[in-house]
């Protein structure tokens, strides 16, 4: 109960801020984008397959964007803003004297980060589903099939947003173990660029930067998605090993 009643505070310090707005906004440009494209090029962006295939070649291509540039700049801006609200005017002191455990404040804080994590791949989800609805009517060559899709998509963006808890992990022990914003937002970007390079090394021919935990998310979107059932794995395991051990750091630290 301890530990809910931590993440009901942490709800409540999430409202009216940019971390919980970025939720909607960040997938909803990604959405925007891809949209737009589409309609200027649609036969070069979703009917790569052919007739038939515009939902897949939709959905690849937003959930490309999302998981190349988007996903990594978004975990690190929102780990940074959650940690932020805490690092500022020093709110830790106050907090560590509360009757909670030290651990549920760090594990309440990674649970916020995965459930937004989700809830904005949700809503990039629906932004598909909107844009195959309104393509059809200003392109008329394009035939969205019906039913929808649902199945397929569904499961590449939970594979997606599986495969990015490993950086998450990451992402959000650096947040919290340096007060520093510049800090957490520049591993984060360095790590999204090196990620970057990795995934497109090793995009056509497998090889071991593809498992950098940054570049895991593209796995499903690269010609051997075979590997992504292996790097799920990985990112469980070693994204909850690694949340351990930033929990441990977190507890053991004196001041914050």
């Amino acid at each position: 109960m301890t530990l809910l009643r931590v993440l009901y505070a942490e709800s409540l310090k999430m409202k009216r801020t940019i971390a919980l707005k970025m939720v909607i906004l960040a997938p909803a440009a990604v959405a925007s984008l891809v949209f737009f494209m589409a309609v200027n090029a649609p036969f070069s962006t979703i009917r790569r397959g052919g007739s038939g295939g515009e939902w897949a070649g939709l959905a690849q291509n937003t959930f490309m964007f999302w998981a190349a540039l988007m996903m990594p700049l978004y975990i690190t801006l929102e780990a940074a803003l959650v940690a932020g609200l805490d690092h500022s005017e020093n709110q830790w002191k106050a907090l560590m004297a509360r009757p909670a455990p030290r651990w549920t404040w760090y594990v309440a804080k990674l649970i916020v980060l995965v459930l937004m994590l989700t809830a904005s791949v949700t809503v990039l989800e629906f932004g598909i589903v909107i844009s195959g609805t309104i393509l059809p009517r200003l392109q008329p060559e394009l035939h969205f099939a019906s039913p929808i899709p649902w199945g397929p998509m569904m499961r590449m963006g939970a594979q997606i947003a599986g495969l990015a808890f490993l950086s998450v992990s990451i992402q959000h022990w650096v947040s919290l173990r340096w007060r520093s914003f510049s800090v957490a937002i520049g591993a984060g970007i360095v790590a999204m660029v090196i990620g970057y390079v990795a995934t497109m090394a090793t995009f056509r021919t497998p090889d071991w930067p593809q498992y950098f935990p940054w570049s895991l998310p593209m796995l499903v979107l690269s010609r051997h998605p075979e590997s992504a059932e292996l790097a799920l794995w990985i990112s469980l395991v070693v994204g909850l090993i690694l949340s351990a051990a930033g929990c441990l750091d977190f507890c053991r630290r004196e001041s914050h």
